[in-house]
């Protein structure tokens, strides 16, 4: 098997694994209730810890005033705030309130509830491999990040 086909196995793995989902804790999924566009502008709030209106309209892909208006609907939820650039008071920072990171949070790791019963069954040697699976992806992740 070359280097695509074996990365063609993992995905199809990663996706046959996910569908085991009906063990998975979905209620955080079930209870968001945003449009798919605020959804969006959440996820990379919450990447950044303030990321300007204008490079927000950029990554999302739209007008500066549709960005605005998302941002205005997350911040009447309590999930962003806006605040002044320190260097610039014109420029006007929008980050994710301690609400807005737990959602974001509680989003992310709900897929966790999958991982105990799945980790208990494995034998000793399996949950090794895995182990040190996840730091080698780990240490990619952290290395593709600089």
């Amino acid at each position: 098997m070359d280097r695509g086909e074996e990365i063609q196995d993992i995905l199809q793995l990663q996706d046959e694994l996910i569908r085991y989902r009906a063990m998975w804790d979905v209620k955080p999924w079930l209870g968001l209730d945003m449009s798919t566009p605020q959804f969006k502008a959440l996820i990379l709030i919450y990447e950044e810890e303030g990321v300007r209106m204008r490079e927000l309209a950029r990554r999302l892909g739209g007008s500066f005033s549709n960005a605005t208006v998302l941002v205005d609907r997350l911040v009447d939820r309590g999930l962003v705030e806006r605040m002044a650039d320190s260097q610039d008071r014109r420029v006007v920072l929008v980050r994710a309130t301690n609400n807005g990171q737990r959602l974001v949070e509680q989003l992310i790791t709900s897929w966790r509830s999958l991982s105990p019963s799945l980790l208990k069954a494995l034998e000793p040697g399996d949950l090794t491999k895995v182990s040190e699976a996840l730091r080698v992806l780990v240490k990619a992740a952290q290395s593709n990040n600089r």
